[in-house]
């Protein structure tokens, strides 16, 4: 196979997270399939594990790789240390997908944050 000069390339991470030989009913929201601990597979987020390559792999890996993981690991620990999470009744949850550079929920995801007691939130 010959690829052009000029030619474009991108890996479609769609088919790699919804690849049925590697994923058990890959369209199911099952986060804890990647927690080796509960039976799934452990799954290096960090570029090593082409199964799920968010931050790219090789030589075009994200260079800030360990600061965003560090910086969304650090946020989203204060959300769930300050607020108690609860589903939004009147916005039920939609898994449906939409495709632009990367594979986006058709419907933004919506919940409600109830602070806990006792918690700043500034």
């Amino acid at each position: 196979m010959v690829i052009p000069a000029n030619t474009i390339a991108m890996v479609n991470m769609w088919a790699i997270t919804h690849d049925p030989g590697i994923w058990v009913d890959p369209t199911a929201f099952e986060p804890e399939r990647l927690l080796a601990r509960t039976g799934g597979a452990e799954v290096d987020v960090r570029g090593g594990d082409l199964t799920l390559a968010p931050f790219g792999a090789g030589r075009r890996a994200c260079p800030g790789a360990n600061l965003g993981l560090a910086t969304v690991s650090h946020w989203v620990a204060q959300l769930v240390h300050r607020f108690e999470w609860l589903p939004d009744v009147a916005r039920p949850v939609e898994l449906s997908e939409m495709l632009k550079l990367s594979c986006e929920m058709k419907k933004p995801l919506c919940a409600l944050a109830v602070p806990r007691s006792g918690s700043s939130t500034t």
